[in-house]
């Protein structure tokens, strides 16, 4: 049996090997068709798996920060999300498997405490 890419889907902790990615943009999301905004892109650094860079995708929240905030912040801004899923595409272009993620909503990510 031949598993297809393009059908396995992947947590935020499977991705960013964390609980946690660092925020370091936001734009907004635009439809490629109709022009229309859907929501926000929240490009993400994953410290944890190498300083990647996954964009997330949220649909009909309003943005965390905008683009001016996180020029003027001194510290860092990590994020989690709530409903993540990530799945794979063939692009045409790169003629290689790439990775898109979704998500329900984004939420800055708070570090508990531990007992």
């Amino acid at each position: 049996m031949t598993l297809k890419p393009n059908h396995v889907k992947l947590t935020f902790e499977g991705v960013a090997k964390s609980d946690k990615g660092r925020l370091i943009g936001i734009r907004p999301w635009i439809d490629y068709n109709s022009k229309a905004q859907l929501g926000f892109t929240y490009e993400i650094l994953l410290e944890s798996n190498g300083f990647e860079k996954i964009q997330v995708k949220v649909e009909n929240h309003p943005p965390l920060f905008t683009g001016e905030d996180l020029s003027v912040m001194t510290e860092p801004i990590y994020l989690t999300f709530e409903n993540f899923v990530s799945t794979f595409y063939f692009a045409n272009k790169s003629q290689s498997f790439e990775l898109t993620c979704k998500a329900s909503k984004a939420l800055i990510f708070k570090q508990t405490a531990k007992a």
